[in-house]
């Protein structure tokens, strides 16, 4: 290989690089003095052109490499007064690319690029363009204030490694089947979307930096593919990665303080997010639109000044082994049909709600944690919300608020700590609990026409109503014990319809069930252990009782009142403190088949003011004194062969 040197001294008999280059042939090399160059070159053959040890060379003009050609610059300025032209192959290393009066500093035509320790600079439009499968290495590569884009690549192939782009409109735009491979590459400080990936275009990224843009950070369309990984997104003027018809892929990363959103998907977008944190957004931390699809996985997403996650227009989130907190929204906003399904999550210390559902869309929450939130742990509203393995704790609000006729299941769940009612319900929603318990507070609230369905439950240790049912409200309770209340066990008012079967109601301070102008039916149940009344039957109420047993109370262990009624078959009633069964004002009580004791208080049955006791096949005994009380137009009609 020759090496030829060029001069513009005056004594050189070499003045000119494409002289150089017409003397020279196939991968010879060419030498340069100091000096500027004001020349067009065109390369035919391979050459490498370089500068002297310690010279300062700067080429002023036009170079072609042509498509044979592999042309190596080292160590030298160029300023193209036309596009670096390239069909071949070009390498740089240690150049200065700077812009003068061309708008794209460097074009491959189907060529390729490798590029070490250069810097482009100063192109009025773009400092790089790739186009028909061109190919491009940069490393160690450093662009800046090239005004609309730095490299567009086209149908080709980018790769940057510990590159720094800044300070254009645009650092990146990828489009059209092209590819583009980050390592270690810092993206900052751009006037509009730092980077552009659209039409099957394909972005990855690596232990990269993308910063302080004042449009988006990254934006993709139309069917393209961004990969990101151990990769740090911060300070957005727009949502910091939007995604439009495309796919997303991120996994360590760290996507923050964003003044907008940190990630938007729509348009039928997928995301795949793993061990990463999603943080200090003021709108939304993460929001899925348009029939969008999201899964995540062990991450973490907190702190939006908004709403932490916004899932709308029937899209789809999976969330396994995440955490959502402060955020100052609902922590999880699911809405218009969309469906999410939460498990192994923790979801703490929100500023108002942690789940809200609404609008016909689908939540279910298995094995996890909602704690912390001023407000309502989760809200659903004309909607459905599905409960397994969940614990929900320490919140200001209801554990969970269902309205305008949502649908509620809870399966095996523990409640604490609420400061409203574990679980309430109002206007024609379903509440059904399976398998759960509810300790302190008030545990379940329903009224306006709601369903409730306890099954294999425990409600224990409320601190008000354990279970409160107003106005035209079905319940059913079995197989569930609810006790030790500091207040009522079950109050039912205003038309409420109440099932009770195969349950034990115990220990509590005020009367244990309160039915007023509305129906019970208990069967095969104990009642027991009140410190007043076991039951109070009142305004216009209606009660069956069957086969069920009813002791230790310290008040009556039955109180009709107000023109109610009710039927007592097969149970029996013991050791009150007082009298078994008190009716007064109008009502009406039928009793067959039942055994009713007491040794602590004179008169068993008592009937006042115009009320009625009908006994049949019924043994009322009281070793106390006497069995029946009646005054004011009131009696009792019984068999008394059927009565020791």
């Amino acid at each position: 290989m020759a090496s030829v040197r060029v001069s513009s001294s005056i004594f050189s008999r070499i003045k000119t690089i494409q002289k150089a280059v017409q003397r020279t042939t196939s991968h010879d090399e060419i030498t340069v003095a100091s000096g500027t160059y004001k020349e067009t070159l065109t390369f035919e053959e391979n050459r490498t052109v370089a500068a002297q040890k310690d010279a300062t060379v700067c080429i002023k003009g036009s170079i072609v490499i042509a498509d044979c050609a592999t042309v190596t610059f080292e160590n030298m300025t160029i300023q193209p007064t036309t596009q670096i032209y390239v069909e071949g192959k070009i390498i740089l290393k240690n150049c200065v690319i700077q812009g003068g009066r061309t708008n794209v500093l460097l074009a491959l035509n189907g060529g390729t690029i490798v590029c070490k320790n250069t810097t482009f600079r100063d192109a009025t439009d773009a400092a790089v363009t790739l186009v028909y499968n061109s190919d491009a290495q940069f490393e160690q590569c450093h662009f800046e204030n090239n005004k609309k884009v730095h490299i567009l690549a086209e149908n080709s192939t980018l790769r940057l490694t510990d590159c720094t782009l800044s300070k254009a409109n645009q650092a990146l735009w990828v489009k059209t089947n092209a590819k583009a491979y980050l390592t270690r590459v810092k993206v900052h400080h751009h006037s509009g979307t730092q980077l552009i990936i659209q039409d099957n275009a394909l972005l990855e990224m690596e232990a990269c930096e993308v910063m302080h843009g004042e449009g988006n950070g990254i934006y993709a369309s139309d069917h393209s593919n961004i990969h990101l990984s151990k990769t740090t997104i911060q300070h957005h003027h727009l949502p910091q990665i939007w995604m439009q018809r495309s796919s997303l892929n991120v996994t360590d990363c760290q996507i923050q303080y964003g003044n907008e959103s940190g990630i938007i998907l729509r348009d039928y977008s997928e995301a795949m997010i793993e061990n990463s944190l999603i943080a200090f957004h003021k709108i939304a931390n993460i929001q899925l639109l348009l029939e969008s699809f999201l899964n995540m996985t062990n991450c973490e997403v907190n702190s939006c000044q908004g709403v932490g996650i916004h899932i709308k227009e029937k899209s789809v989130a999976n969330f396994n082994s995440t955490v959502l907190a402060y955020n100052i929204l609902p922590q999880l906003f699911i809405t218009e049909n969309s469906i999410c399904t939460i498990k192994d999550a923790t979801i703490q210390k929100g500023k108002q709600i942690g789940v809200y559902t609404e609008k016909g869309a689908s939540c279910s929450i298995v094995s996890s944690t909602i704690t912390g939130h001023k407000n309502a742990a989760l809200t659903v509203m004309e909607a459905e919300l599905l409960l397994l393995n969940t614990t929900v704790h320490h919140n200001k609000g209801n554990g969970i608020l269902a309205v305008n006729h949502a649908k509620t299941s809870v399966d095996n769940c523990h409640f604490n700590h609420n400061d409203l009612a574990h679980i309430a319900g109002k206007n024609n929603s379903t509440v059904s609990i399976y398998q759960s318990e509810l300790i302190g507070g008030k545990s379940i609230f329903v009224m306006d026409g709601c369903e409730l369905e306890v099954t294999e439950s425990v409600v224990k240790d409320g601190t008000g109503i354990q279970i409160e049912m107003v106005g035209n409200t079905n319940a059913t309770i079995q197989h569930s014990q609810i006790s030790g209340g500091e207040t009522n066990g079950i109050v039912a008012m205003k038309d409420a319809s109440l099932h009770i079967i195969e349950s034990e109601i115990s220990c509590h301070k005020m009367p244990q069930i309160i039915i007023n102008d509305s129906s019970l039916v208990l069967r095969d149940s104990e009642l027991m252990e009140g410190e007043r009344n076991g039951l109070i039957i009142e305004n216009h109420a209606e009660a069956l009782i069957q086969d069920s047993f009813i002791s230790n109370h310290m008040y009556s262990q039955i109180w009709i009142d107000s023109e109610s009624s009710v039927e007592l078959n097969a149970t029996q009633i013991i050791e009150g403190h007082e009298s078994d069964i008190f009716v007064q004002n109008k009502s009406v009580l039928h009793a067959s088949k039942c055994i009713i004791q007491n040794a602590k208080f004179d008169f068993n049955i008592q009937a006042v003011n115009y009320s009625k006791i009908y006994l049949s096949e019924t043994m009322v005994d009281n070793s106390f004194g006497s069995k029946f009380y009646s005054e004011n137009n009131s009696e009792i009609s019984s068999n008394l062969d059927e009565i020791s």
